[in-house]
């Protein structure tokens, strides 16, 4: 599960930015709180992990949240969306 919000304007293309995440999220363990914020070289966001309340088992293996951050920003960099690369690590 996700929750998404912007601190600016939300992008015109929103829906598309909904799909990339939900690609990258789906088979991640938690919910996210994701916020995206408009900087002077592209979006910026920050990513907030909380994990389950019940586990998917013992045998499940989760990234990190550095690892989902990595691969939210590489996700929305490759569907052409304009991403501060500050907002990499």
């Amino acid at each position: 599960m996700f929750i998404v919000r912007w601190d600016s304007d939300t992008p015109p293309d929103r829906e598309e930015w909904i799909r990339v995440l939900r690609e990258v999220l789906s088979s991640e363990l938690g919910s996210y709180r994701i916020r995206f914020y408009a900087a002077e070289a592209g979006w910026r966001f920050d990513l907030d992990w909380r994990p389950e309340r019940e586990g998917r088992g013992d045998a499940m293996v989760a990234n990190s949240p550095e690892s989902v951050r990595f691969n939210v920003y590489e996700a929305l960099v490759r569907a052409g969306k304009p991403m501060d690369p500050a907002s990499r690590s």
